[in-house]
């Protein structure tokens, strides 16, 4: 076949160049007379066709085809043959089917001779090439890594003597060892590098350090949630009015902080007897504070409010306690800002009936009493010094004692105060804060017992109990509002009420809002007590003569028995029957009560009334009542009167040792009934600093 040429040496034209051979299809378009046959036989390098006498190759005009009809390029073109002159068929033309039989056919193509096989000749040398023989393409190297040489081809440089190229080793990563070789030219790659093992206490040092993580963890979490849990569940109020006209010199109070701090549901008692009310103000700088109470009963006048219900109340002048108990929080915060000038920050209510139930939570807390007064009023009076107390003791602290013992409401309001900041002091412990179990439960109880205004968080109430509690006592004054009367009984009203004095109450909440500070005359006197005991040597003495401000009782050894001694008993607070009851009292410690009747004028607390000839027997009826100071004067005569007012507390036993010549210590009575009358009776404060 024709496409056999060149391929096996057989088209080498050993056929003889006088056999004409095959004629391939090429051929055959060739010798009709087209260009195409040509062009195609001299595209594919086949040996061209022996032209006819006087014909010559077509001119190629390159990539282009030729122009059908036109004119010969040049020369060289062969003219087409002229058609036969008697109609014959054109050479080189197959008949047309269905072609009239007076067309002329084409040419008839010649058989081919009987020769032989033809073969084409031979392919010609690629240029560059031997002249005889085959060709062959260069040598390819082997691959980099394929085991063995190919034969003929030279090793390349750096090959083994087999002519076999390896790879040059990687050398090893700075700071590691050298991989272990199997063999020069080893491609084996390194072994990991092993950590040494741990020794067991480090390992467990390891699972320590995570489980401790761990825990903190989930106790970090769980505090956070506590936190939030809480804060969500106490109850909040509309109660603030910055922006109050009652509010007086606001710039003054921008960086000071004030807060209401009302306790309801005081165990014992009813109507506004079981409100207290504290103001908190605390300095600018965090390191003073000012503490006043309120009495509930007192008059004041409350400004237009909202109520609970919505309602807006009209201005009315009535019991501060009213303003919470008929209006409500915000009516209450106004009344404060009217009667003070403050600007109220902060509002805090308390239920003093769940009280217990939060000191429970927290195992009991721990109360130090400076002295008697706080606790003269209570149904369960404590000694002075450290008392440790459970819910049911603390409900019997908080209520109050004998009818009318403290008309103002001061004690109460002073033992609210203690209860309160002994709580919250024990409930920031480390002990506390550390049991979860016990945090909860107290923070619960907490939230259901607390109700604040819409602004006031768990922030704030930690600030109010380091006011309350954790200040030294010299950074914390406590104040009484004056008081001008009390017993007053308005027109068209059957309720006794307490009547401020005026004056001095602008003057107190005018010193507060300028510097933080109570004046020394409005002070309570209880609070330097708190911090260092009193040293009698340093008293004033009381001297005789017109009238003098209260003093303190000396305290030294009574020399005049209860038995000896006349009293009158006074009433001056709005109780009615109190100087009968407390005269009874009297008789049963063995005085002699003279008149029992009703003070004429007011009194801001309960006082031992004597003439200068009867200064002994006075020390003794002050004696059996804790609360009362000596009060010289020479309109009586040689007459002892107890006079009640308030903070009046209860009658203790009175005991008089009989006169004995000196004798050593050791010879004093030593006794456990003596030792416990001496406490009782006993008005020295103790230090809680």
């Amino acid at each position: 076949m024709g496409d056999e040429r060149g391929r096996d040496g057989r088209g080498d034209g050993r056929g003889g160049t006088g056999d004409p051979g095959p004629v391939t299809v090429e051929q055959l378009l060739a010798r009709s007379g087209g260009a195409t046959g040509r062009r195609a036989a001299r595209r594919t390098g086949e040996v061209p066709i022996p032209l006819e006498p006087g014909e010559s190759l077509p001119a190629h005009r390159g990539p282009l085809p030729p122009v059908p009809g036109g004119g010969p390029a040049s020369g060289t073109r062969r003219p087409e043959p002229a058609p036969p002159a008697d109609g014959g068929p054109r050479r080189g033309l197959p008949p047309v089917p269905g072609a009239p039989a007076e067309a002329h056919p084409s040419q008839p193509v010649p058989p081919l001779p009987p020769a032989g096989v033809r073969h084409s000749g031979p392919v010609p040398p690629l240029p560059g090439g031997p002249v005889t023989g085959v060709r062959h393409s260069a040598p390819v190297p082997p691959l980099p890594g394929l085991p063995g040489a190919r034969p003929g081809v030279p090793p390349l440089p750096g090959g083994g003597p087999t002519g076999v190229h390896r790879s040059a080793p990687v050398p090893p990563i700075p700071g590691l060892t050298a991989p272990a070789m199997s063999g020069a030219g080893s491609t084996r790659r390194p072994a990991a590098r092993t950590r040494p093992e741990r020794s067991p206490g480090r390992r467990r040092l390891v699972r320590l350090a995570l489980a401790l993580t761990a825990l903190v963890g989930i106790v970090v979490t769980y505090h956070a949630g506590l936190y939030v849990y809480v804060d969500r569940g106490i109850s909040r109020v509309a109660a603030l009015a910055p922006e109050g006209p009652e509010v007086l010199v606001p710039q003054l109070q921008e960086r000071s902080t004030t807060y209401l701090v009302v306790g309801t549901g005081l165990p014992g008692a009813e109507g506004p007897a079981s409100v207290t009310t504290l103001l908190v103000h605390v300095a600018a700088e965090g390191t003073r504070a000012v503490v006043v109470s309120v009495p509930p009963t007192a008059l004041v006048d409350t400004p237009s409010c909202r109520g609970d219900d919505g309602s807006v109340r009209d201005p009315v002048t009535e019991a501060f306690a009213a303003s919470l108990l008929a209006g409500g929080p915000a009516c209450t915060v106004r009344a404060v800002q009217q009667l003070s000038g403050l600007r109220v920050d902060h509002y805090l209510a308390v239920d003093l009936g769940r009280l217990p139930e939060m000191v429970d939570a927290i195992g009991g807390v721990s109360v130090c009493l400076p002295g008697a007064a706080p606790t003269a009023a209570a149904a369960l009076p404590l000694p002075a010094g450290t008392s440790e107390l459970t819910g049911a003791q603390v409900s019997r602290y908080l209520a109050p004692g004998d009818a009318g013992s403290d008309v103002t409401g001061a004690a109460a309001a002073e033992r609210t105060q203690l209860l309160l900041s002994a709580t919250l002091r024990s409930a920031m412990t480390v002990g506390t804060l550390g049991n979860t179990v016990e945090l909860t439960r107290f923070l619960t109880r907490a939230a259901d017992a607390i109700t604040v205004d819409e602004q006031t968080t768990l922030g704030d109430l930690r600030t109010l109990a380091d006011a309350l509690g954790d200040l030294d006592g010299d950074a914390v004054q406590r104040a009484s509002l004056p008081v001008a009367q009390v017993g007053y009984v308005p027109a068209g009203s059957d309720q006794a009420h307490v009547l401020l004095d005026g004056t001095g109450v602008r003057s107190l909440f005018d010193s507060v809002i300028e510097d933080s500070s109570v004046p020394a005359e409005y002070a309570t006197p209880v609070v330097a007590a708190a911090t260092a005991p009193v040293d009698p040597a340093a008293a004033p003495a009381t001297a005789a003569g017109a009238e003098q401000p209260a003093a303190t009782p000396e305290a030294q050894p009574l020399t005049v028995a209860p038995a000896g001694v006349t009293v009158d008993v006074l009433n001056g607070t709005a109780t009615p029957g109190l100087a009968a009851t407390v005269a009874d009292l009297m008789r049963q410690q063995g005085f002699t009560v003279g008149e029992v009747g009703n003070e004429r004028g007011t009194v801001g607390q309960t006082v031992v009334r004597h003439g200068p000839g009867v200064l002994e027997q006075a020390r003794t009826v002050a004696a059996a009542v804790p609360t009362a100071v000596l009060q010289p004067s020479d309109a009586i005569g040689d007459t002892v009167q107890l006079v009640l007012g308030p903070g009046y507390s209860g009658i203790v036993p009175v005991q008089v040792a009989a006169p004995v010549p000196p004798a050593p210590e050791t010879a004093a009575v030593d006794t456990p009934a003596a030792a416990e009358t001496s406490a009782a009776a006993s008005t020295e404060p103790v230090s809680c600093g």
